[in-house]
């Protein structure tokens, strides 16, 4: 290629460079609220327009180190703004202050703490708060970053704020690390890193909007990179500090029969309940407490909807038959059909990152509640797969924000329908390329393979 085509080519790669920045700065700078849906769906529109602009035709070796330094900007670059599509910053802070003062969260709710007139406590985090009526379901990692949300006191949200992004900016970053490390470790085209790099929601939701998502994909990547080291021992401490991130992760544990036997799965599991257990001890000593954290997890998952895809089929049939919404029965029956898919996955998978993708996309399926930043660990296992699909439903699950554009929150069916169609349509499609390429086995054969969306390097 002569140096004048060399230098148009990266003249054109200028745009969707600084198209990627700008649309994430307007979205974490100059959006009032996150009813402002017109801005957001614009921004959203154009960042994922760079991305894919990005990914199709600027991901070769030559673009790496830009590539790579677009993805840490727009990291650092948001770090002073406050979450907009998000109002759990309120909890986290909150939570830190409690501890910070030697009160544990999971034993009073906002509500009854309030009402006691405590001078240290904030009223502001009180009023905006989304749960005040429920104990705190944030397993203790979290409660660990919150204690240093609370070391500027009361009354300095900026700050607190500022040091929880930077909390989760580092293990972004650790992510993206990771990823680079376990491509490397298969020989594949590093580039693939920029699928979980530079998406827009990935950026937005993680430094941007504060979820621990982040921290619970960090400590399942070093499992995968111990386990794939035959390091199980250590592999078994990361999951477990995954699951005291965030409790999803104990579903992965069965995915360690086909890696390691059963014989070490069966040591790896004493290994992680007893790690786990000792996190939550500090937190959940007694009954009451056990109780206390529970009974709001179960609140959650049998109370609140957003953004579900079977779960509104099996709402609208309920409302035909019942004339009302059946979600304390729809909720039982999504749990065995859940349970049902992964114990298939659980007994074809033997590729650690088809197994972890497809029990969260069969968790997400089934779930009522599917916020944006739920379905992001997908984006970090993508560069390992042949499936693409998940980097389309990240695009697709931005629908959702609608669902703020008012208060009350007004859920649109519509968009709900039209995202999870699109997405359907498209899973259809790879798997017609995949029966095409002769891949009938996706959980058995071609353990890392991929397809990147240019081979171009």
């Amino acid at each position: 290629m002569s140096n004048y085509a060399a230098k148009k080519n990266f003249l054109w790669y200028l745009f969707p460079f600084f198209l990627l920045l700008f649309s994430i700065l307007e979205l974490a700078y100059n959006i009032p609220n996150r009813k402002e849906i017109a801005p957001i769906f614009t921004f959203l529109a154009l960042a994922f327009i760079a991305y894919f602009s990005i990914l199709q035709f600027y991901n070769r070796a030559k673009y790496n180190q830009l590539n790579m330094g677009l993805a840490i900007l727009s990291r650092l670059l948001i770090l002073g703004a406050f979450p907009l599509l998000s109002d759990d910053i309120y909890r986290f802070i909150w939570d830190g202050n409690l501890i910070a003062h030697g009160v544990n969260p999971f034993l009073y709710t906002p509500k009854v703490l309030i009402s006691q007139h405590l001078d240290w406590l904030d009223p502001i985090l009180f009023q905006k708060m989304n749960s005040p009526n429920y104990y705190s379901v944030y397993p203790p990692i979290n409660q660990l970053a919150f204690l240093l949300s609370a070391l500027p006191g009361k009354g300095n949200l900026l700050a607190s704020t500022f040091i929880l992004k930077t909390i989760i900016l580092l293990f972004d970053l650790g992510n993206i690390y990771f990823i680079k490390k376990l491509l490397h470790h298969y020989k594949k085209d590093q580039n693939l890193v920029f699928f979980y790099a530079l998406n827009p929601l990935v950026i937005l939701e993680f430094t941007g909007n504060l979820h621990f998502e982040a921290v619970m994909i960090f400590f399942t990547l070093l499992s995968i990179w111990f386990l794939v080291k035959d390091k199980w021992i250590l592999s078994a401490i990361s999951l477990a500090f995954a699951i005291s991130a965030k409790l999803l992760p104990i579903i992965f544990i069965p995915l360690l029969i086909h890696q390691i036997g059963w014989k070490k799965t069966f040591y790896a599991s004493l290994i992680i309940a007893s790690i786990s257990i000792t996190l939550f001890i500090p937190f959940v000593y007694d009954i009451n407490l056990a109780t206390h954290f529970f009974s709001s997890i179960q609140l959650y998952y049998g109370k609140f909807e957003f953004n579900g895809s079977i779960y509104q089929i099996l709402k609208a049939i309920g409302w035909e038959i019942l004339g009302y919404n059946p979600i304390v029965y729809t909720s039982k029956i999504l749990l065995a059909l859940s349970l049902m898919g992964f114990s298939m996955v659980y007994f074809k998978s033997k590729n650690i990152f088809e197994g972890i993708f497809w029990i969260i996309v069969i968790y997400l399926l089934f779930s009522a509640i599917v916020h944006p930043w739920y379905m992001l660990i997908l984006i970090a296992l993508t560069p390992f797969l042949k499936w693409r699909f998940a980097i389309v439903w990240s695009l697709l699950i931005c629908l959702s924000y609608f669902t703020y554009h008012k208060i009350p929150y007004q859920e649109s069916l519509v968009l709900v329908g039209i995202a999870y169609g699109i997405l359907g349509i498209f899973i259809l499609y790879e798997i017609k390329l995949m029966h095409f390429a002769a891949r009938k086995e996706p959980f058995e054969k071609d353990k890392t393979e991929t397809i990147p969306i240019n081979n171009d390097k």
